[in-house]
């Protein structure tokens, strides 16, 4: 596309929070590119704090799924008030991440001359837009495949570093709170999540206790123990089964906080899951747990990201129920080569088992 730094871009993306944060190299790349191209993006209310503060994105929109939703009545006036603040924006390109028919029909009303889909995305997306890249999700990890769109724009220099900016006063703020409880020092930090978008993602409380255990026996390591506020019940097992108080518990963080807290740590460990993507974004060394989703493209783009799973012959599975359960892929990950990778990447010593 001739004269991309004149031009508008609106990217959507309607999907979590990993997802939202995985359009980051997508602006970044665009805005090197193009010094002079405006950058918008559209992604699902309670997935934006992630990229607020991109200096990249000139504007973020938000969709609201529950009033979408609603009742014929209010979805019909949603949509309208909708379309009447981004319509008159008069995109020139709609880049579409999402791939359903939902986004796609929005993405049609909004309107663009260029309007960019996937050859995998549903059929009424193929319909409604008018560029597909020709890419197969297979072979790429998932902001590799973000970016093959921007081929389409002229785009060929890419910028995959997945990066998430948090304020100084919510850094400070968070700064604050560890020194308050103990945490801040010379002690090595590392901080487990435990949290997974399903059962099927999700380790055992019981393990994520033991290593923590074996972790909280260290003298000179502070574990912190977080999760979401719709995590407090897994949290409180897996504390329950740690023979070792964490130096730190919350499931009340919000998502620049929760990035603060680990961009202080020295190591993450959780499952594939968003806060895994959010160390990897701040710089923090990050060892994730993979259930039925492909880790070579959905791993948390870092160099010093590590990752665990088992290859299993129904893996990549809809994760809507396991044919093998009695041994799921994330449970076949074993307590000890957790363990392993810890001390490898802490260069630890050994402690007693649990």
């Amino acid at each position: 596309m001739n004269n991309l730094s004149s031009k508008r871009v609106l990217i959507v993306k309607l999907r979590y929070i990993g997802d939202t944060l995985s359009i980051a190299p997508v602006a970044a790349s665009l805005a090197r590119a193009a010094p002079g191209v405006r950058i918008e993006v559209l992604v699902n209310r309670g997935t934006e704090e992630v990229l607020a503060h991109d200096p990249h994105i000139h504007r973020l929109w938000t969709y609201d799924r529950r009033r979408a939703k609603g009742s014929l009545r209010s979805s019909v006036d949603y949509h309208l008030a909708f379309f009447r603040r981004l319509r008159p924006r008069r995109y020139d390109v709609i880049l579409d991440y999402t791939h359903g028919d939902r986004a796609a029909f929005l993405c049609f009303l909004i309107g663009a001359p260029l309007r960019v889909t996937y050859r995998d995305a549903s059929r009424l997306s193929r319909l409604l837009m008018n560029r597909v890249v020709d890419a197969e999700p297979i072979d790429f990890h998932i902001v590799d495949y973000q970016l093959e769109a921007l081929k389409l724009l002229g785009v060929t220099q890419f910028d995959r570093t997945l990066k998430m900016t948090v304020p100084t006063e919510v850094q400070q703020r968070v700064d604050r709170l560890l020194r308050e409880t103990g945490v801040a020092g010379n002690r090595t930090r590392v901080v487990i999540h435990p949290g997974a978008g399903g059962p099927l993602r999700q380790w055992r409380p019981d393990r994520f206790g033991c290593i923590a255990t074996r972790l909280g026996q260290r003298p000179d390591t502070a574990v912190l123990l977080i999760g979401g506020p719709g995590d407090v019940a897994l949290v409180d097992r897996v504390a329950a089964h740690m023979r070792v108080p964490a130096a730190f518990r919350s499931t009340s963080l919000g998502l620049l906080e929760t990035a603060a807290l680990i961009r202080r740590c020295d190591l993450f460990i959780g499952n594939d899951s968003a806060p895994a993507h959010m160390a990897a974004a701040v710089g923090t060394a990050s060892l994730t747990l993979f259930g039925p989703t492909w880790p070579h493209m959905w791993r948390p783009l870092s160099p010093q990201g590590r990752v665990i799973f088992k290859e299993v012959p129904c893996r990549a599975c809809r994760q809507e129920r396991c044919v093998r359960p009695d041994g799921t892929c994330i449970d076949l990950i074993g307590v000890e080569e957790v363990w392993q990778a810890v001390g490898e990447m802490l260069s630890s010593g050994t402690t007693s088992p649990c």
